[in-house]
Formats: structure tokens, C-alpha cells, sequence
């Protein structure tokens, strides 16, 4: 049975991963916030604290027998890596280079890593942006996301250290905070069952190719628990973009009334399309989604419901 820790395990992604890891592996989460919103699986066990902290995690690798990683831990987004860039390679870029360290010396055999098929693109020079597309990210978030991925090529050039990157596109559903200024349809689905209005950056002409959580987790738990796609990067979305606006439909249809819309200056750092071609992923897990946009929603406003979030 396969040793896997999670560092972020107990986020949005993360305890959604968790949980199907759980069933064939022994999981250990590293996580600095010490709950999640639901319960963790048994035999689960928790490690609280930050990457910074190099003793906690290299102790984790090697009390715990670990030889896979899973990196998904990461405390900026869009706005905030890119206002503070200096914080960001701080707290996300530096830790993170000491984890493949950690790994390295520890005997860890593969790291899975979450990237960002959203920034790490920059502006599409296509219509669906495949693997190869050239990687010129127009914000921080990118460039450091991007970084991670080239410090495991050269990790696995130099020390043999395994890889598989996943670029996700936009992927929302249960457990994803609605308070954030990201996840836009976590944040919207949330405004609109409470009555608030929507903000939107630009015309609403923005668009993305959302996915439902779960749908993403399984590529993910092969590339632990299996061989496939090793020393390689592979993009995961939806298959198909909507705008913003499409999306503010959807969720008025959700939830039986046009929600109000309030439209801002449209923002530097956020591509106006974001469309990813995930053949590479058929191919090598034989992965597509599955759940309609509409099925997404209906279940991640009946989560909102039932974890009593909206008041």
C-alpha cells in the first residue's frame, strides 16, 4: 500500500482528493489550517503546520514512510501573488523548493503537483490550449505556479525525483469557499441563494471552461497510486468555455430567479478566455468530465444548504 501525503489536504481540491485517496492508500494530511468541513476518512491522519516549517515536514516524510506527494498547498491567488510578489515567492515559491528538498533526501519517489492551466498560458494563442502551448503567464500566480514546474524537471533531471504536473482550468463544487475573491461559482452561487448582487470584472464576456470537483480527482489519485502519465504535464477542464454572464444565467436558473449583477473595470491579470484541450488526458488516463454544468451547480448550491454556510 502506497504512503501518500497531502499538503493542502484539508482545502477545497485537497480533502476531495483525500477522500478518494483513502480508499487504497495510507494518507497523511500536511495542512496549517487544522479542520476541513467535513470529517476526515479513517485512518487518516493529520499533520498541522506550514511548509516553512522544514523539521515538520521533513519529520512528516520520514516518520510516516512516505513515498508519494501530493502539492497542493498554496496561499495566494490572482490578485493577491500579484499586488505582493515578493510575499508570494516567500510564502509559496521558496517552501515549495524546500519541500522537493525535503523530498530528495528523504527517498520520496514521485511529487504530484497541482499547477494552474488557467495563468500558466497566459494570453491563448489558440482556441483550446493544449500541453505545448507557450507558457507566458500575464500574472504572479502563473509565473510562480509555472516555476514549481520547472524546478520538478530539473529535479528529476539531477536527483531522479518523479513528477506528474495537472494544469486544471477552473474546478469548483462542495467544500469550496464562497467568502474568497476567487471561484466564480462558489462566489456567486453563494451571493445569489443569499439575494446579494454578483460583481463582475469587464462585460461579463470572460470566460472559462469550469469542471466539478470530483470530476477532477480521479487522474489525480491514478497518477499516485499508478504509473501513468509520469514526467509529464497535463491540462484538465471542462471541454467547454462559458462566459461570465452564461454563468450568472446557469445560476438563475439554479436557483429560480435572475440574480443582480454589478459590472466593475475589467482587471489586467485575468485572461479574457481560458479554454484548455485535455486529449492529453484521455489519452494517458482515459479522463474526460462527466457532470454538466447545471448538475455542478444543483449539487454545490445543495451543499451550501446542508452545511448551513448561507447565513
Amino acid at each position: 500500500m502506497a504512503n501518500i501525503l497531502v499538503t493542502g489536504g484539508n482545502g477545497f481540491i485537497g480533502s476531495h482528493l483525500v477522500d478518494r485517496l483513502a480508499r487504497q492508500a495510507s494518507v497523511v494530511v500536511f495542512d496549517r489550517r487544522e479542520r476541513r468541513y467535513d470529517p476526515l476518512p479513517p485512518g487518516v491522519r493529520a499533520v498541522s503546520g506550514s511548509l516553512s516549517d522544514r523539521d515538520l515536514i521533513r519529520n512528516a516524510l520520514t516518520d510516516f514512510g512516505i513515498d508519494t506527494v501530493y502539492h497542493l498547498a498554496w496561499s495566494s491567488i490572482h490578485e493577491s501573488a500579484t499586488r505582493r510578489p515578493l510575499a508570494d515567492i516567500e510564502s509559496n515559491l521558496m517552501p515549495t523548493v524546500s519541500l522537493l528538498d525535503a523530498c530528495r533526501e528523504t527517498g520520496v519517489r514521485r511529487v504530484i503537483y497541482v499547477s494552474s492551466g488557467g495563468t500558466v498560458y497566459g494570453l491563448p494563442q489558440a482556441g483550446a490550449v493544449a500541453e505545448d502551448h507557450p507558457t507566458h503567464p500575464i500574472n504572479a500566480y502563473g509565473v510562480t505556479k509555472l516555476a514549481v514546474e520547472k524546478y520538478l524537471g530539473a529535479y528529476r533531471h539531477l536527483y531522479g525525483l518523479e513528477y506528474v504536473v495537472f494544469r486544471p482550468s477552473v474546478p469548483y463544487g462542495p467544500r469550496q469557499n464562497p467568502l474568497g475573491r476567487q471561484g466564480a461559482v462558489a462566489v456567486f452561487l453563494y451571493r445569489a441563494l443569499r439575494g446579494d448582487p454578483i460583481v463582475i470584472f469587464g462585460d461579463g464576456q470572460t470566460s472559462r471552461d469550469f469542471f466539478f470537483v470530483t470530476d477532477m480527482i480521479e487522474p489525480l489519485a491514478r497518477a499516485g497510486l499508478g504509473d501513468e502519465g509520469v514526467n509529464q504535464a497535463f491540462n484538465l477542464g471542462g471541454g467547454r468555455s462559458y462566459s461570465l454572464n452564461e454563468l450568472v444565467a446557469a445560476i438563475g436558473d439554479a436557483v429560480g430567479r435572475s440574480p443582480a449583477v454589478r459590472y466593475e473595470p475589467a482587471r489586467l491579470i485575468d485572461a479574457p478566455r481560458v479554454c484548455l484541450d485535455c486529449r492529453a488526458a484521455l489519452d494517458a488516463f482515459g479522463w474526460r468530465p462527466t457532470t454538466s454544468l447545471a448538475e455542478g451547480i444543483r449539487q454545490t448550491a445543495a451543499w451550501m444548504r446542508a452545511a448551513q454556510i448561507l447565513s
